[in-house]
């Protein structure tokens, strides 16, 4: 897929999904100092503050998306046909995929960081929001609280995730093209391609949640509590919820995932019919 596409369906996709995964965040970087948030109190919440309250936080989102998105697809296409990368034995697209994954995490990290700041703000006091709207001064702020150290703070969570949506990708979606292949027979390609997205996206979603919600988690408490050791935070998890407290924001997550499928179904396939072939 062109770099253009990928970023042209994601962005619009973030755009669109951004209330769901606005709730998300808050669940999850919640998760050790209040109850759990229904997905109905965060509606309420946002509702409060009108039209710009389903968007609280767009602009840190979008800019996190932007950068992992352009970093991921330059990578991959270096990378793919590179004469060293080609000399690994077996080859495999998998294991550029990993490779691009993990670095665009690294490279997304403090946007992602100043992303989940701007949006856990929602659930905060007045007097206790860290105030980053702007997004460039945001990241000078966090700049001067410790330097690169402290932008990058998280970046092991957040590239391990990334390289794991990467690398899990392909695989189980060629485990469930092949499921639905077995209960009946899809004439539509555009039919078929929007059931394994959806299915496919949805098991990761799932198997990814508790590692998304560290992250989450990480890149929230780092920028007030100082207190980012994963050993801590998943104690603190445990004590107060169990371990169903890995799982908060699982339904928003999935929610959030049904923007994304549909455009890229339907945009890449319209572009890749009338333009890219």
């Amino acid at each position: 897929m062109p770099v253009y596409v990928g970023l042209l369906i994601k962005t619009t996709a973030q755009l669109l999904s951004h209330p769901m995964e606005l709730v998300r965040v808050n669940m999850q970087a919640n998760v050790i100092h209040h109850s759990r948030l229904s997905i109905n109190h965060m509606f309420r919440l946002m509702a409060r503050h009108g039209l710009p309250g389903f968007y609280y936080g767009i602009v840190a989102a979008c800019l996190r998306c932007t950068v992992h998105t352009m970093s991921t697809y330059t990578l991959f296409y270096n990378l793919q046909d590179n004469k060293y990368v080609l000399m690994l034995q077996p080859y495999n697209t998998s294991m550029v995929l990993g490779i691009t994954g993990f670095w665009g995490g690294v490279l997304a990290t403090p946007f992602a960081k100043l992303a989940v700041i701007r949006q856990a703000d929602l659930t905060r006091g007045s007097y206790e929001r860290r105030n980053y709207r702007n997004f460039w001064r945001g990241l000078k702020c966090m700049y001067a609280k410790g330097g690169f150290t402290y932008l990058f703070t998280g970046w092991k969570i957040n590239s391990i995730s990334s390289t794991a949506v990467a690398v899990l990708y392909t695989p189980i979606s060629d485990k469930v093209h092949t499921v639905i292949s077995w209960f009946h027979r899809l004439d539509e390609p555009w039919l078929s391609d929007l059931i394994t997205m959806a299915l496919t996206g949805s098991i990761i979603t799932v198997i990814m949640t508790p590692v998304d919600a560290l992250a989450t988690l990480t890149l929230n408490e780092s920028s007030h509590y100082g207190r980012t050791s994963y050993p801590y935070l998943y104690r603190k998890i445990i004590r107060k919820h169990g371990y169903k407290g890995f799982f908060f924001g699982w339904k928003p997550a999935l929610m959030a995932l049904i923007p994304h499928t549909v455009l890229a179904t339907f945009v890449y396939r319209f572009l890749l019919d009338r333009y890219i072939t």
